[in-house]
């Protein structure tokens, strides 16, 4: 069955389409994890390990790690923010951590390592000190955009105690910092990734925005597990 939920399903059509994308690697493995989780050895994860520092050397630091369906990146520094080959062990455990405590559990059979991207940050929240940066998600179907939103809500950071104490008027001005023609951009884009990409069904489509201006196209899901803003008449 076709799992298209994992980057290795929807990043391959998205290459060459015309939209930009931080350049990005997939690796597959057979890697035994649990025992990591009992505090146990695992040859084959630490032989995996092994490879992903070898990929480190080749890449330089820092990187962008994840797997194929998570970078459980509100734990920020802990996961998918690899700093420096001593960083990556640790960032590792923390996805096999998240992708065990989900439920149901996540597959790990898939990583994915990135560019590390500039983008424009206004603020860090979360455990992880996760930097929130200017994104948008648009929703899309076959020859339409459905709708489209600000990444992040304001209900996303009410309850959480790791934030700034201006994170309010902050997160305003960043959900408003877009211009028409911004939008238009993000909008051909969508026809790229539908047109090109030839994606059945309705997705989600988020886009960040990088300091030098540049929208990137950084994660795709099938609408029905994804996060829609409360009160949207499509969501």
């Amino acid at each position: 069955m076709t799992d298209r939920i994992s980057l290795d399903y929807w990043f391959p059509k998205l290459v060459g389409s015309g939209v930009n994308l931080p350049i990005t690697e997939i690796i597959k493995t057979d890697a035994d994890f649990w025992p990591w989780l009992d505090g146990e050895e695992s040859p084959s994860a630490n032989e995996f390990l092994n490879l992903l520092k070898s990929k480190g050397d080749e890449w330089g630091y820092p990187l962008f790690l994840r797997t194929g369906h998570t970078a459980a990146k509100h734990s920020w520094k802990d996961s998918c923010f690899v700093e420096s080959e001593e960083k990556l062990g640790p960032c590792m455990f923390g996805l096999v951590e998240t992708s065990a405590m989900a439920l149901p559990g996540m597959p790990t059979d898939i990583w994915v390592i990135r560019e590390f991207l500039d983008l424009d940050i206004r603020f860090h929240a979360f455990w992880g000190n996760m930097p929130i940066a200017v994104e948008w998600r648009f929703f899309i179907e076959p020859r339409r955009v459905i709708c489209h939103h600000p990444y992040w809500p304001a209900e996303a950071f009410e309850l959480i105690q790791h934030k700034p104490d201006d994170w309010s008027e902050l997160l305003e001005e960043m959900n408003n910092d877009i211009t028409e023609k911004e939008f238009m951009l993000l909008e051909h884009f969508c026809d790229l990734v539908l047109v090109k990409g030839k994606f059945d069904g309705r997705w989600s489509v988020d886009f960040a925005r990088g300091k030098n201006k540049t929208w990137y196209v950084t994660d795709m899901a099938p609408m029905e597990v994804s996060y829609h803003w409360p009160g949207c008449e499509n969501g």
